[in-house]
């Protein structure tokens, strides 16, 4: 079977053209595009959580200071301002904050005797 040209205003698509009974190239049917899903929450798009999940806050067990920034991207070496304790010392803080957190001595004092962690 000899290849023929392709025949100008018809794409391959890299695929070589066959001839049919009347001799024109056959033309293949392009399959409706396939929506990429994700397996596993591999790969897919990424949902908006970063504005749904409220700010975690981080509070030294030792002292009652709150961490006030992303805890998790903090250096492992990172020590609490107020009282040097190790990263290892900080617990999620389960009271409320309002805004900034308020690290005052006696703001300290009473969420350290408080033990919201």
């Amino acid at each position: 079977m000899a290849l023929r040209a392709p025949v100008a205003g018809h794409q391959s698509f890299g695929a070589v053209p066959r001839a049919s009974a009347i001799g024109r190239p056959v033309v293949a049917s392009r399959q409706p595009a396939v929506k990429a899903q994700a397996l596993f929450g591999f790969g897919g798009s990424k949902k908006e959580t970063a504005t749904a999940v409220a700010t975690q806050y981080y509070i030294c067990v030792d002292c009652g200071y709150i961490y006030d920034g992303d805890f998790k991207k903090a250096p492992g070496s990172y020590k609490c301002p107020v009282c040097s304790s190790p990263k290892s010392r900080f617990k999620v803080y389960k009271g409320a904050v309002k805004g900034k957190p308020n690290n005052t001595g006696a703001a300290m004092k009473q969420r350290f005797q408080a033990r919201q962690w």
